[in-house]
């Protein structure tokens, strides 16, 4: 089972996201020359590929300034809707309910268990991604604020 999340591809190059690193997007360059040194690579990336792929890695950012309240608020109703479907298809296809019950599991826990209990989890996660988020704005913020102050290139 592959981990990648593809973002964009073709024959020259694959950009994807690893399922469990949030950290990273990961370009693959097919036939690209590339120098490497102690701690550092430099790739020339094409610019048809910069230009398909610079849209389309964005961190997500949608928590950031989220209340816990509004979290709450998107929890419940996310809990309520998949506890709605598990038990439409519990009835109408059982022999599917366990299956079923796991999507959504990573955040929430199975959906045949208790309401409060997937809420709890749920918050819990929302609350661990939305500090993630606030800690990768701040480094975009940061980061930003250092290019556009110096404007000098590295090294020069």
């Amino acid at each position: 089972m592959s981990t990648k999340s593809t973002i964009a591809w073709n024959e020259d190059f694959h950009f994807y996201r690893e399922i469990f690193d949030d950290e990273h997007v990961y370009l693959r360059l097919d036939t690209t020359h590339f120098e490497a040194g102690y701690g550092r690579v430099m790739i020339p990336i094409p610019m048809h590929i910069w230009e398909t792929i610079r849209h389309l890695g964005g961190a997500r950012l949608d928590l950031v300034n989220r209340s816990d309240d509004e979290l709450l608020t998107l929890v419940q109703k996310e809990v309520d809707e998949r506890i709605a479907e598990y038990q439409q298809v519990a009835r109408e296809r059982p022999e599917r309910a366990g299956l079923f019950a796991i999507i959504g599991s990573l955040a929430y826990g199975t959906a045949d268990e208790p309401r409060d209990e997937q809420i709890r989890r749920g918050m819990e996660h929302f609350r661990h991604e939305r500090q993630h988020q606030q800690e990768l704005q701040a480094r975009i913020t940061a980061l930003r604020r250092a290019v556009k102050g110096d404007g000098a290139e590295p090294g020069h």
